[in-house]
């Protein structure tokens, strides 16, 4: 493989001396070369050119992008489809990710609305069936399984103080790991998203530089640098460039959409999770019996 990447090498290098040494031509070899193209068209419409000549002409004519990209190789092909899979991925996913997030964000701001409309915590719990999936409510599973066990803590101890210290730390620590895995969840498949964004440009770069060096290994075979010769390699080779930005600008757009909504998700949750503390705290340190519902959390 080393050995065939140092033959292209040198093939370059031998082109570009080659360019250089003839300067890429004289005018006249310029004038001469668009004569005979001149000439060439003539001759079609005469209906004197031969069936080589009808062969080279349709060669420049209009193709796909996947049959150009053949024509540059293998290597450029298969790069080619890799990129076009990276785009349709890309484009997935950012739609998807948008779709449920913004699902996401509409049921968890009417779960809070819920929940500071609900009677008790306590009534809130038994009626969770009710609301569909989002991450305030599972958030809020997590901190009232905890209350619970927190207050059966406090009931079968004598030391008051420390049970309610300690209950409110393990109420915390499991809204702080709930928050965590609700976060987890939300940022799903946005490494994906990354690693298309910043892989796909340098891939359609790979791409292209391999199909300049097998355009200039096909000059320095022919012996001719002219522009004619050069340029349908080249923009064939450009074609994975493009595909590379085509794979790579989606998931940029989709990552740093998807990452904001995620940050405006999170904010909300930081804040029902501080308020849930709250009315938890107030009633852990509240030594009044027989409250009524209305006024006890359970």
């Amino acid at each position: 493989m080393l050995n065939f990447v140092w033959q292209r090498i040198l093939h370059v290098v031998t082109t570009l001396s080659l360019l250089l040494s003839l300067g890429l031509g004289s005018h006249a070899d310029l004038m001469a070369q668009g004569a005979a193209v001149k000439d060439s068209q003539n001759a079609e419409s005469a209906g004197l050119v031969t069936g080589e000549t009808e062969t080279v002409v349709a060669d420049f004519g209009s193709h796909s992008m996947l049959a150009q990209a053949w024509r540059s190789g293998i290597v450029v092909f298969s790069v080619l489809v890799v990129l076009i899979v990276f785009s349709i991925l890309s484009w997935a996913i950012f739609i998807w990710k948008i779709v449920v997030l913004r699902r996401h964000t509409a049921s968890s701001e009417a779960f809070i609305k819920n929940f500071w409309e609900s009677r008790s915590l306590n009534d809130l719990n038994s009626r969770l069936g009710e609301y569909p999936y989002s991450p305030a409510k599972e958030v809020f599973r997590t901190g009232y399984a905890e209350l619970v066990r927190g207050s059966q803590l406090k009931e079968h101890t004598t030391q008051q103080q420390l049970a309610i210290n300690a209950a409110m730390d393990n109420l915390n620590r499991s809204l702080g790991k709930a928050r965590r895995m609700e976060r987890k969840k939300l940022e799903s498949y946005l490494s994906l998203l990354a690693i298309i964004a910043s892989a796909s440009p340098f891939i359609g770069l790979f791409g292209t530089v391999w199909g300049i060096m097998g355009a200039f290994e096909g000059i320095a075979r022919s012996g001719s640098a002219s522009l004619a010769a050069v340029a349908p390699g080249i923009s064939e080779a450009l074609i994975a460039t493009a595909f590379g930005l085509l794979a790579a600008i989606p998931a940029v757009i989709g990552f740093n959409a998807a990452n904001a909504r995620i940050r405006n998700l999170l904010g909300s949750l930081d804040g029902f999770c501080a308020d849930f503390l709250n009315i938890v705290g107030r009633y852990l340190v509240s030594d009044k019996k027989g409250a009524a519902s209305t006024q006890s959390p359970l």
